[in-house]
């Protein structure tokens, strides 16, 4: 996703794109730091990776504790990502790792696997389909099975707080597990429709479910913002992926977070980062 983001938003950002030796598959928000120096590492989707944001909260973040910024945020990323056998090592070298709450439809259930990607598509297993989460939610709303609908969905907030849980207890490093989304947790699931089961982002988590990961991180930040959108971006005669265009001619962000929610963001992190990080040093 990284690859294209940078494809389609070029005509206002550059996202200086880079590898890890580690994980050459995924291009990731650059510049890189030096890995053997001390430096912070940030994971998420791509909200962490900030597209339509020229300096994401994670580089204001590690620029005020001094320390290098390793921007591990992808789009579309789950919490399977920061636990792949290659990724977690880096995260263990960081002096402070800060986990995003990923989008809740980036776990599985008994009817929707996405164990090998980790991310918000998988395979319907009743049709053998590949899928995005919302296709499946479609799928099985088609069925007219309340229940069923309702089993999955707490299944896979289920498998969604496992990983997460697995997540935090694997790192051994100081932990902040960060709420960034135009919502906070509590909400109403209304199962007439896609959207009343999924809400904002991060789709699908309530605060039953950060409830149940909130213990196995030592920090917790939660910014629930919708300042500055709808953001104005660029001069179209059509909108691209994830944009809207305006009457103005101009596209219109209206889902991702913008400038202004980023620094909201890092205005909340720099403190609990610092207590953190003081907390594991004493």
């Amino acid at each position: 996703m990284s690859s294209l983001y940078q494809q389609l938003d070029a005509p206002m950002f550059d996202y200086s794109l880079a590898t890890l030796a580690d994980v050459p598959e995924h291009a990731l928000r650059g510049p890189l730091p030096n890995l053997n120096e001390p430096y912070v590492a940030f994971v998420g989707g791509a909200q962490t990776f900030a597209r339509f944001v020229a300096e994401p909260f994670a580089n204001l973040v590690a620029k005020h504790l001094g320390l290098g910024c390793l921007n591990l945020g992808l789009g579309g990323a789950g919490p399977r990502w920061p636990a792949d056998a290659r990724v977690l090592p880096i995260l263990q070298r960081a002096k402070l790792v800060v986990v995003q709450c990923f989008a809740g439809r980036s776990a599985s259930n008994s009817l929707f696997d996405n164990g090998s990607t980790g991310r918000n598509s998988g395979r319907y297993l009743f049709t053998g389909d590949c899928l995005t989460y919302e296709q499946f939610l479609d799928e099985v709303m088609a069925r007219q099975d309340l229940s069923l609908l309702q089993r999955v969905v707490h299944e896979t907030r289920d498998d969604y707080a496992c990983s997460m849980r697995h997540l935090g207890h694997c790192l051994s490093v100081p932990t902040v597990l960060l709420w960034l989304g135009r919502r906070r947790p509590e909400y109403t699931i209304d199962w007439r429709h896609r959207h009343g089961i999924l809400n904002h982002f991060p789709q699908l988590l309530d605060r039953a479910v950060v409830d149940r990961v909130r213990p196995f991180f030592r920090g917790y930040v939660e910014c629930a913002s919708e300042q500055g959108l709808p953001q104005r971006l660029w001069p179209a005669v059509q909108a691209v992926d994830g944009t809207v265009l305006g009457a103005d001619g101009y596209l219109r962000n209206e889902y991702y977070p913008s400038p202004e929610m980023h620094q909201q963001a890092a205005d909340l992190l720099l403190p609990v980062c610092r207590q953190v990080l003081a907390d594991a040093a004493l």
